[in-house]
């Protein structure tokens, strides 16, 4: 009989990724993640100014796209790997994670209410506040 666990999401690279585990790999994301979400929010200051808005709206999009397609990477893994997904989908942080993502996603479903789910993208810095907190003990 194997003596490892019967849950293979126990095992692995992508569980040091999107778990807590403190290795190097899940500190190299969480800089990562750092950055996109800083330079996402800073994308969001950006748009809102006519000379960077007409400029550069195409490279803030861009940023846009890879800033969420990672977060939502990131969300996935994490609710993935959580070992209670109904716990991890529904408590502060796994919201904080969804709303992050989420006003991207229903702009694309419905783009007459850009302005209020713009709104909601602001949220995402919470994201920030969420990796200081997981960092404070691998510093």
């Amino acid at each position: 009989m194997n003596s490892h666990s019967s849950n293979d999401r126990d095992d692995g690279f992508l569980n040091d990724l999107f778990t807590e585990s403190g290795t190097t790999v899940r500190l190299c994301w969480q800089v990562l993640q750092g950055l996109l979400i800083l330079v996402s929010c800073l994308s969001m200051i950006l748009e809102n100014y006519e000379p960077y808005q007409t400029g550069f709206s195409g490279f803030i999009i861009t940023l846009e796209l890879i800033a969420v397609g990672f977060l939502t990477i990131d969300y996935l893994g994490s609710l993935y790997f959580a070992p209670e997904r109904i716990k991890y989908a529904f408590g502060f942080w796994g919201l904080v994670d969804l709303i992050s993502v989420l006003p991207f996603y229903l702009l694309m479903l419905n783009p007459t209410s850009a302005v209020a789910i713009k709104a909601l993208r602001t949220l995402r810095f919470l994201r920030v506040v969420r990796l200081w907190r997981l960092a404070r003990g691998g510093f």
